[in-house]
């Protein structure tokens, strides 16, 4: 049996409610929890683990943020973007000397951009960093448009799944419209589905970030 949007939406209106009720004037986000019958899901296959990005159909807040390696018209270019942090290209072996700092950058970014010329600098000094994350930049030219690649990061999430058959991902936040987050949880669950993994679901739970879990009922 699936889920259906009306079932979704009563169960994010109950989660704002409950992570809210208490006077909580934390900035809350809403995360959506997936629980597969472990029976049925065999994690220990890599085949069985879901590790890959997904763009959602509304931006979330507050917006992710993005760290772009490289010069001139690229570091102009994606600060109009947007981007939270530049890099210069003289500065990446700096930053690869210095474990902290790097470790830091990587744990303190969502995802990454870099222009051409960069990359390999950036695999050198700080792939041990960004790689186990799953986070290596992807590479852009000069003239690429940031605009959109910015806009686009600002709706994508990453689904990872390690080793047991569940994983948690961010869809929404208390600024937006519950329908807005209605339905990115639905595209996390057509994602799920094209997969194969739609009839192994187990229980599929949604919550603020300090408030309770809901069950989303089918």
């Amino acid at each position: 049996m699936s889920f259906n949007l009306n079932n979704i939406t009563a169960a994010i209106a109950e989660a704002r409610a409950k992570g809210t009720e208490k006077g909580i004037k934390f900035d809350q986000s809403f995360d959506l929890a997936f629980n597969f019958r472990k029976k049925e899901l065999d994690v220990s296959k890599p085949e069985n683990r879901l590790n890959q990005e997904l763009v959602l159909p509304n931006t979330l807040f507050p917006l992710i943020k993005i760290c772009a390696f490289g010069d001139g018209e690229f570091a102009d270019n994606a600060r109009a973007a947007g981007v939270t942090t530049v890099i210069s290209k003289d500065d990446i072996p700096k930053l690869g000397e210095e474990k902290k700092e790097r470790k830091a950058l990587a744990k303190g970014h969502d995802f990454f951009i870099a222009s051409l010329d960069t990359m390999p600098l950036v695999g050198r000094y700080l792939g041990q960093a960004l790689g186990p994350r799953g986070k290596m930049p992807k590479p852009f030219s000069p003239q690429a448009d940031l605009d959109a690649v910015v806009s686009q990061y600002h709706r994508t999430v990453r689904i990872r799944m390690r080793n047991t058959p569940t994983f948690h991902v961010k869809v929404g936040h208390v600024s937006m419209d519950d329908q807005d987050i209605a339905a990115n949880v639905e595209a996390v669950l057509e994602f799920v589905k094209s997969k194969g993994f739609a009839g192994r679901i187990g229980s599929l739970h949604v919550k603020t970030t300090m408030g309770p879990s809901v069950t989303i009922k089918r």
